[in-house]
């Protein structure tokens, strides 16, 4: 054989090994755990819980991703293993869902408000709502504050409205009295350019805390107690706050 002949065998032979070896590394690179998630990507709740399960996925040395879907949908292909895990639902989300398992440390804890435009209206519990002919009203859909009203706050002077911006603009009109929504959504109105400026608008009471939960199908079972002690450890480190602290820093809110 010529030496030409030889090193052309060469070269081909080291194309075919180094073709190879790339197939192998790729066939070998796991597939990323997909989350679905509902809501706007840029939304502080989603901002956030995104910091901390990317950094949680990383020290567990698996690639992740987090597709939004409408949620009816985004259930649907959990439910089904077609996605792999729901980042924050509450803690009796699984009982409707048996495919799922809940990973049993928090990940991020859901503060609900009311909220006030008259001065006069203080309030040193939720208790001191009952008797009153204050008209209240909450966000529809957000089934703690629904729960804890209607046991208090008869039916004539209680309802439930579609848009936060709607609830804020009839407080301030003096149409409703008391408005009940989670602390982050409040939080997010009274930082647009709407209401960042008028301070008649004030928390009245700090109603509940609501833990929520990463769920994961049941086809990962053996990573929720990995995940839990994951975020066990970031809590520790004071990293799952810091990240509150950076999102809010990011979206500019001073109030």
């Amino acid at each position: 054989m010529s030496l030409v002949r030889w090193m052309r065998l060469w070269v081909v032979g080291c194309v075919l090994l180094a073709s190879l070896g790339c197939r192998v590394a790729l066939a070998a690179e796991p597939a990323p755990f997909v989350f679905g998630a509902n809501g706007v990507p840029q939304a502080f709740g989603v901002r956030w819980g995104t910091l901390i399960l990317s950094e949680a996925f990383r020290r567990l040395g698996i690639p992740m991703q987090i597709t939004h879907y409408p949620m009816a949908r985004y259930s649907a292909l959990l439910d089904s293993g077609e996605i792999d895990g729901d980042p924050a639902r509450i803690y009796d989300y699984g009982a409707a869902h048996p495919n799922l398992i809940r990973v049993e440390e928090s990940i991020i804890d859901m503060g609900f408000v009311l909220y006030a435009a008259k001065p006069t209206i203080q309030l040193q519990s939720l208790e001191n709502l009952r008797g009153t002919n204050w008209v209240v009203e909450y966000q529809r859909g957000v089934l703690l504050c629904e729960n804890k009203l209607k046991a208090l706050v008869p039916e004539g002077q209680l309802d439930s409205i579609s848009s936060g911006e709607q609830g804020l603009r009839k407080l301030l009109a003096g149409r409703t009295d008391v408005y009940c929504d989670l602390e982050t959504s409040m939080r997010r109105y009274l930082n647009s350019p709407e209401f960042k400026d008028n301070m008649r608008l004030h928390k009245v009471l700090h109603l509940a805390t609501l833990p929520t939960y990463t769920y994961l199908h049941r086809k990962h079972a053996a990573l929720a107690p990995r995940l839990a002690a994951t975020l066990k450890q970031m809590k520790a480190e004071g990293l799952v706050e810091a990240y509150r602290v950076q999102v809010e820093k990011e979206l500019k809110w001073t109030r």
